[in-house]
């Protein structure tokens, strides 16, 4: 069986184990190379290989980024109510999600405080911080009394009568006083850091006092608010206390105006005198330098002379100046209206 010829089939795959030895050796022809690399041979495969990158870049930042943002939103003090774009959104603190990108509007309210105004920029998958720092309105304060009517004051300023509203206060402490003809008086400190205190009731009580008014000369009219209460000497018990509009006449003599006030459990006590109605005087000669005497008193001074505090009635006057004929005579003085005498002297011979 040796002897036997080799099959077609083997001498072929000889032949290849040769060749290949050869190209191993470098004794045969080596394989060529190529005449152009790829990307010369195509120079439009980069470009299209980034745009295709960047294309899915920017399709997975759409698909994975939010479409909206977030609006963390604080005041102080906390508790205020938030509207967002004119519409009700909660109270504070609040964190607002699934807000469209743009400008909203934003405003903060809380009772007695400023109203706070506001906008903030919401971007996409961002979280816009917004902090409001509320301004405490101005304080007030209500004052109702029974009965009503009563005047008050608040440290020391009238402010008006019951039922009343005092605005534009501050948060600190305020002397509230009500007071009422007829009833007796009530302070009170009111706080108004304390909320409760903001609203004043007071129930007033009736209160008396007493009267005692004397005057000089005795028996003059007393007339309290306009209304004739007696004549001096004037005692009056029981009268409700309360401030008063006094006024005292006597015929031929000058009104008394004044005021009193009668306190509860006291006696308002006073004694007035009348003074006798007085007027003015010129006197004024020809020629002038002429000494006065008025009812026998001399004058220390020379025409022309005025006085203003002459009573009411007449009074005798005497002129005399050197070289001129004495002169006297007598004037009669006007309460209120000034009086004037001139005298032509006469010369001496």
């Amino acid at each position: 069986m040796s002897d036997q010829p080799l099959p077609p089939e083997r001498d072929h795959i000889d032949e290849l184990l040769g060749s290949l030895q050869k190209d191993r050796s470098g004794s045969e022809t080596a394989v060529p190379k190529s005449p152009h690399p790829w990307h010369r041979r195509y120079p439009w495969i980069i470009p299209v290989a980034v745009i295709a990158v960047a294309g899915i870049v920017a399709a997975a930042w759409l698909l994975l980024t939010p479409r909206t943002g977030t609006i963390n939103i604080r005041s102080f003090p906390a508790g205020a109510s938030i509207v967002l774009d004119g519409q009700p959104a909660g109270s504070t603190p609040a964190v607002l999600t699934h807000v469209a990108p743009g400008t909203h509007t934003i405003q903060i309210r809380l009772t007695n405080w400023d109203d706070w105004s506001g906008s903030a920029t919401v971007e996409r998958g961002t979280t816009t911080q917004v902090i409001a720092n509320l301004v405490h309105a101005a304080y007030s304060m209500t004052v109702a009394s029974t009965p009503p009517g009563a005047s008050v004051t608040l440290d020391g300023v009238v402010k008006g009568v019951t039922p009343l509203t005092v605005t534009g206060l501050k948060p600190r402490s305020y002397t509230l006083i009500v007071k009422l003809k007829g009833y007796a008086a009530i302070t009170r400190t009111v706080n108004l850091l304390d909320s409760a205190q903001e609203s004043q009731i007071f129930s007033l009580s009736p209160a008396f006092g007493k009267v005692h008014i004397t005057s000089t000369p005795v028996g003059a009219q007393v007339f309290v608010d306009d209304e004739l209460a007696g004549t001096t000497p004037l005692s009056l018990n029981d009268f409700p206390v309360g401030d008063y509009a006094l006024r005292l006449t006597f015929d031929g003599l000058k009104d008394i105006i004044d005021r009193m006030t009668v306190g509860e459990k006291t006696t308002f006590t006073k004694d007035f005198k009348f003074e006798a109605p007085r007027g003015g005087l010129t006197i004024t000669t020809d020629p002038p330098g002429a000494s006065i005497t008025i009812d026998g008193t001399l004058v220390g001074s020379l025409t022309p002379f005025s006085v203003s505090t002459l009573k009411e009635g007449a009074h005798q006057v005497f002129l005399y100046l050197d070289g001129f004929l004495p002169w006297s005579g007598e004037v009669v003085v006007v309460n209120d209206q000034p009086v004037t005498l001139n005298v032509q002297l006469t010369k001496l011979q």
